[in-house]
Formats: C-alpha cells, structure tokens, sequence
C-alpha cells in the first residue's frame, strides 16, 4: 500500500515546473519533522572539524533541504519524457573521458557515490550509452520492480547485488561494456576494506576494485549536480585504476575521487548513511582480487 500511494504521489508531482517542484522541496526540508539528524551532524562533524558549530549546523540544514529536493525530483525523473529530461543537462564536464573509455572496447567501470541527484546520473548513462548497473535491492519486493521500472524505462539492464551480479558484470565488462554501481554503500555480506574519506577511516567496498583487476577496464567516476536549470554530469577517469595491487590503495582511491566532488557541493551529499560509525560494520574482510 505505502508503495502504491508513493507512485501516485510522484506521479502527481511529475508534472510540476522544476522550479516549483525544487522550492517545494526546500519548504517541506524547512520543518521540523524526520530522523536521522544526529546522524548527519555525527558525519560533519567528522568530515569537517574545522568549521565552528554553527557552519555545520547551517550546512545540515542545507542539507537536509537538498536531500528532500532530491527526493521530489525523482517525480519527473521517472515520469518526463526522454526529450524533456535532455532538455535540463546541462554541458558535461568530462564526457570525453566516458566517450573514450567505452570506445577503446576494454570495458568502461562508472562509478559513482550518493551525491547530487543520483537517480538522473543512472537515467544520464541509460540514455547515453549501453550500460549495465549493479544495484542494492530494497528489501520490499513491489518496491524494487517500481524502482527497477522506472530506472531502466529508457533501457539499461540493472541486476541485484551478489554473485549473479559479479557474474554478470565480469562478462559485460570481459566483453567491452559498461557496467555502472554507487560505492560509498556496502552491499549486504559485501567485501569491504577502511579507507580514508575526509581523513578519517571509512568502509569502503572492493567489488569496484576486483572487477577492474579482474577484467583491465578503464574506471570513471561520475556525478550529477544540480544546478539552477537542470543537471549537470561530471566524470573524472581514474587511470591506471586496474593495476593497482592493493585493495586499500584502490578504495583510498575511490574515496578521493569522490571526496573531491564532494567539497564542490557538500549539500548534495546523503550523509545520511554511516560512512564513520564503527557501529554494525559487516565483519567479511576483502580478499585478493
């Protein structure tokens, strides 16, 4: 039931302007109502020691503003039409280094973390090129088909994190695709090592890392940021990614990357999660690739 009334929901919203659906969105991120807010201040105050109290208080409000505004726009993210959608990118930063890697036929890795609007950066690669994504089902059955529905309506192919997704990934890759996945989320049972993000320790999965040594694919990262009038993506090639031997050196990696992106628009980050928290870590160690 909550997930029928969640789609009417969306659906009634799709058809707002994106302005209004984005003030809407910074309104509702006004009240006070939801949880997770001791948890986002924990994480900012780890990342950012440096900023005085009130900095990081003023930067949890905004993101928390933005965290809603995400939310609403997956209304017409998953209900515009694919000439609407192309109309709000704005100019790629770095495109080229996505256009070349899926080209050179070694297989293309695209990675990405939970920044921005991450449901429009799976929408971005499904329309602009054949790509499959490794993704962690949500526990709810209906839930996961909505969800799946809605991100492959323009094509991609999308399969569940475990070893049939490793399965499938390494013959995509093996076979010159693209294959994408979000990294800063471990998956259940999930390999993982602690890598520094924002100086401090945190898990980091390996899978990125063992499909890159297992099939020498050229690794990207990518985001997509909102600005004023839409969406803009933004790629970062990590090169040499394949080669590295170690799988800390890999994630420390990773996590540069995205930190980097991360400071550019720290608002837009879901720090939500528990990036830090030593509290319920899974206890599977990554093993050699």
């Amino acid at each position: 039931m909550k997930t029928a009334v969640y789609r009417a929901l969306l659906a009634a919203l799709a058809w707002l302007p994106l302005p209004v659906l984005r003030a809407l969105g910074e309104l509702i991120g006004t009240l006070p109502v939801g949880g997770r807010r001791a948890r986002v201040r924990a994480n900012l105050e780890q990342a950012y020691p440096e900023l005085g109290d009130t900095e990081r208080r003023a930067l949890a409000r905004r993101n928390r503003r933005a965290m809603l505004v995400t939310a609403l726009e997956c209304a017409p993210l998953w209900h515009r039409s694919s000439t609407w959608l192309a109309s709000r990118w704005r100019a790629a930063e770095g495109r080229e280094a996505v256009d070349a890697a899926v080209a050179d036929g070694r297989g293309t890795l695209l990675l990405g973390g939970h920044l921005g609007q991450w449901e429009a950066g799976i929408l971005y690669g499904t329309t602009h090129w054949p790509i499959t994504y490794l993704y962690k089902p949500p526990d709810d059955p209906a839930l996961d088909r909505a969800l799946t529905g809605y991100r492959a309506r323009f094509g991609g192919e999308f399969v569940a994190t475990g070893s049939a997704a490793m399965r499938s990934a390494l013959r995509r890759l093996r076979q010159g695709g693209a294959v994408g996945l979000l990294f800063d989320q471990l998956p259940r049972g999930g390999e993982f090592v602690e890598a520094p993000f924002f100086g401090r320790p945190a898990p980091t999965m390996t899978l990125a890392w063992r499909l890159a040594r297992r099939t020498g694919c050229r690794v990207v990262i990518g985001h997509v940021l909102r600005d004023g009038r839409g969406w803009q993506p933004r790629f970062e090639e990590l090169q040499d990614f394949a080669a590295i031997d170690d799988p800390v050196e890999a994630a420390t990696r990773l996590n540069e990357a995205l930190e980097r992106q991360v400071r550019r628009a720290p608002e837009q980050y879901l720090w939500r999660y528990r990036r830090f928290d030593p509290i319920n870590r899974p206890t599977q160690r990554a093993r050699g690739a």
